[in-house]
């Protein structure tokens, strides 16, 4: 038997939110609830969005130096 943050942990990890709706789908229905507000809780955690705004930032800082060392 799988637990519902064992689901909502690799449905969180999919790429698209169609990926996201379809494996919730595949959640044992007396599951599906729970794993559902598992997700949202992982998704809507602060430690996400500052993962995200991190990622963003060295993403910036990439393009930066890219663009200086083209410039330089």
């Amino acid at each position: 038997m799988r637990w519902p943050r064992e689901y909502a942990r690799q449905i969180v990890a999919m790429g698209t939110r169609e990926e996201r709706n379809a494996a919730l789908l595949e959640v044992p229905e007396h599951l599906r609830e729970l794993t559902k507000r598992h997700c949202l809780n992982a998704w809507n955690h602060p430690s996400r969005l500052n993962r995200k705004e991190a990622a963003a930032h060295e993403q910036h800082r990439s393009n930066t130096a890219t663009t200086a060392t083209r410039t330089g």
